[in-house]
């Protein structure tokens, strides 16, 4: 199979493309193994390069190699596109992906959740003859498609009833095969949104027509035009939700709390009262001591585990034992029936209810591959979360300092400990699978109908935690994090929890964070990031302290103005985001009979009602 890639990029000085990827064809993800291109005219990139007949589905990037050795990729995820099996000549005409002007609707919160397609189209592979056409254009509602129509017959000579409509197969990117006989070279076209059921035009692209530029080409060749994005004239989207915690949704079929099944209620409502969103309050495991103490949410004992409170019992399983289960369903009504909830009742009765259950179904539980595959796939924090919490019900404390030789984490030991106390350990490993079950049937259904959860994730971690205990360090677990004195509290506030590492975390490309929040996407499309300042600053507090008052401001790495501009869209004035804006009108606001004395004294004029602060007072 023979590909010729062609994309438009202008170089500086020093500069050169190339094209790079996951599969061995193209560096096996090693960029240094990277295919290079050939500068052909002006700012025209080429390559040919021949792949085995055996590769159906081909993945790619393109990369900028400077000579001084930095390298800009592009944003996004790979190019990609699938083929016949006859399909042996193909021609790529591609564009550079930059960061979108909308790239929120590229996020999984409009594309499976929002604008959630269900069922898709048929795949559109490249075949010989024809010219696949591809747009990315994520802000189109399940009842609508995208087509496109053009002064060539094939796309319906602008009659838009005869508009060609394209594949959502690789939705938010859709394609649709048209034959090169019929498609003149320098024809204009444009993209539509329609209506699925109707075909009846919602809007034209809001720019200018698009024209053809296709290269003199024979029958047996199969075209790819991709990397364009549909520059949408709908209006922009808005949209409403709601933020509860978990433990707050109560409905009949509680156990004396709200658990997670509850949330497809709440969905439900959602639908009805059209929002998008449901946010909850974190959802990871807090217990350390089994007391009302553990209730407080943004204190987990992982950050990677679900708290066992929120599971629906009844989902789970019923006791054989009938006495047993009428117990526990009398029981379940009456914490039901409580006005305020009963923490560590409803806790310590789940807990019961669970063993119970554990012991009749759990061999039979763990043997499904389902389970397997659960234990598999999180073993890298399940195993240590599991050795945690047994050890803390051994010793009576979360505190690891007082767990004898387990209270530094040694791998080998921690192994040796889980063979001794497999029954128990297997316990914690089957209550994480009923929860990750659970809350995966309810982040389905929440999909299935437009609604997207949003998860919380606190900044901080707790310094009893698996994380402390396997990771220390990671965490400055000889300091506090908090927050400076202020109208709310002029004693400052101390969280009691340890600070990051930012330096040793950078080392292994911030694995940590990058892990937590692959684990969290399983379940939530959209994050609300508690305290999301700490990632660039946090106010650091000595472990002898009380309150925030001794802090001091900690910063995190910091990033370059290229890098925020590329990477985050977010573009450096130096005047404007590193001086106080000090505005005429603001003075009298602020200082009323003192305006003058302040203006006269403290401030230097820099015309048209603006100030600065005299030399004096930058502090």
């Amino acid at each position: 199979m023979k590909l010729f890639f062609q994309v438009n990029y202008h170089t500086e000085w020093g500069e050169n493309l190339f094209i790079t990827g996951a599969q061995e064809a193209f560096g096996g993800g090693d960029i240094d193994k990277a295919i290079p291109m050939t500068l052909s005219d002006g700012d025209t990139w080429t390559a040919a390069i021949e792949l085995p007949d055996s590769l159906y589905l081909v993945t790619y990037s393109y990369i900028v190699r400077h000579d001084n050795g930095t390298v800009r990729r592009e944003w996004g995820r790979a190019h990609r596109f699938e083929r016949r099996p006859d399909t042996k000549n193909i021609r790529i005409i591609d564009r550079w992906q930059d960061q979108p002007w909308d790239k929120p609707y590229y996020s999984s919160a409009f594309t499976d959740c929002i604008n959630y397609r269900g069922e898709h189209d048929k795949l559109v592979e490249a075949e010989p003859g024809y010219l696949t056409l591809a747009v990315d254009a994520p802000m189109v509602n399940a009842d609508e498609a995208v087509a496109v129509s053009g002064e060539d017959e094939a796309l319906g000579s602008w009659d838009t009833s005869k508009a060609a409509r394209m594949s959502d197969a690789e939705y938010p990117t859709w394609k649709i095969n048209i034959p090169l006989s019929g498609i003149k070279n320098g024809s204009d076209y444009k993209f539509l949104i329609i209506k699925k059921a109707t075909g009846d035009i919602v809007a034209w692209e809001g720019r200018d027509n698009r024209t053809f530029h296709l290269p003199a080409i024979d029958e047996n060749i199969s075209v790819i035009d991709a990397g364009q994005r549909l520059v949408n004239s709908k209006n922009a989207w808005r949209g409403a939700g709601v933020a509860i915690p978990v433990f707050s949704l109560r409905s009949d079929e509680d156990f004396g709390v709200g658990d997670f099944m509850d949330i497809k209620k709440m969905v439900d409502w959602a639908v009805q009262t059209h929002q998008n969103f449901v946010q909850v309050l974190p959802i990871n495991d807090t217990t350390m001591t089994h007391t009302w103490t553990d209730s407080y949410p943004y204190n987990a004992n992982s950050t990677f585990a679900l708290h066992p409170m929120f599971l629906r019992l009844s989902v789970m399983g019923r006791l054989n034992d009938k006495e047993r289960q009428r117990y526990f369903d009398e029981l379940g009504r009456e914490l039901n029936k409580l006005p305020e909830i009963d923490y560590e009742r409803v806790n310590k009765a789940k807990i019961q209810f669970t063993r119970e259950l554990y012991a009749q179904n759990g061999n039979d539980d763990m043997s499904t591959p389902e389970f397997r595959e659960f234990l598999s796939r999180n073993a890298s924090w399940l195993t240590p979360y599991a050795a945690f919490c047994v050890l803390r019900d051994l010793n009576g404390t979360p505190d690891m300092s007082k767990w004898g030789e387990y209270a530094v984490y040694d791998e080998a030991k921690v192994k040796d400990f889980i063979d001794a106390h497999t029954y128990d350990i297997n316990y914690v490993y089957y209550i994480q699978y009923h929860l990750d079950r659970q809350m995966r049937m309810v982040h389905d259904y929440a999909r299935a109908n437009g609604v997207a959860i949003k998860g919380d994730i606190p900044i901080g971690i707790s310094r009893t935690s698996v994380d402390a205990w396997i990771s220390p360090r990671l965490f400055n677990l000889d300091c506090q994090a908090g927050a400076p004195p202020d109208d709310f509290s002029v004693l400052g506030q101390n969280w009691g929890l340890p600070t990051y590492n930012w330096e040793e975390m950078s080392k292994d490309g911030f694995a940590w964070w990058k892990a937590r929040f692959r684990k969290m996407a399983e379940y939530f499309d959209a994050y609300r990031i508690d305290h999301v300042l700490g990632f660039f600053r946090i106010w650091e507090i000595p472990m002898d302290a009380v309150h925030g008052l001794l802090g001091v401001f900690n910063r995190a790495l910091p990033f370059s103005p290229d890098e925020m501009r590329n990477s985050y869209d977010f573009w450096i004035d130096t005047e404007r985001h590193t001086k106080p804006l000090i505005l005429e009108w603001m003075l009298n606001d602020f200082f009323g009979e003192w305006t003058e004395e302040c203006r006269d004294r403290y401030l230097i004029p820099e015309g048209y009602g603006k100030y600065q602060r005299g030399i004096r007072y930058t502090t």
